[in-house]
């Protein structure tokens, strides 16, 4: 072989070693249309995220094994004389509304970091630990994916 040939494959299989010991900070995927990438904050083994309900700033847990969209009577404050639900949770059963809310979720500033709905939620006498309400099934069934990028903090709401 000639010399220029040795030093084009030795220098071909120079570039293609996998980069060890590199430390990059990944970069999150681009976004795609029609996709929304809410951020969130994961701790105490649950998955928050930064809403506006009803206009005002609020956190809301993500439950993937809740029904429905459930908000506290402090985010949302109840006037309903309407009929009341049933809500079986697993420390017991609430009395509860079902009222229309306005809600963004994620950054509302941002086009592609929120997404807004207004739908009939129920409202009533919860405790969430650190959050104000919860969003349900009935918000994610909405999206044909739903993934948690953990490394980037990012709900991804695919359609």
């Amino acid at each position: 072989m000639r010399r220029s040939t040795i030093a084009i494959l030795g220098f071909l299989s120079v570039i293609s070693l996998p980069l060890c010991g590199r430390t990059e900070a990944a970069a999150a995927p681009a976004i795609q249309a029609g996709e929304y990438r809410l951020p969130f904050e994961a701790h105490d083994d649950l998955i928050y995220i930064h809403a506006v309900v009803n206009g005002s700033r609020r956190t809301l847990l993500v439950d993937t094994g809740a029904v429905f969209t459930i908000f506290t009577q402090r985010a949302v404050p109840t006037l309903s004389t309407g009929p009341l639900v049933t809500i079986n949770m697993a420390k017991g059963s609430i009395l509860a509304s079902r009222l229309p809310v306005g809600l963004a979720l994620g950054d509302a500033g941002l086009p592609d970091q929120h997404f807004a709905v207004r739908l009939n939620a129920v409202v009533g006498n919860f405790k969430f630990l650190n959050a104000d309400g919860v969003v349900g099934l009935d918000i994610l069934k909405r999206f044909k994916s739903v993934t948690f990028d953990f490394k980037n903090s990012v709900m991804i709401l695919g359609r």
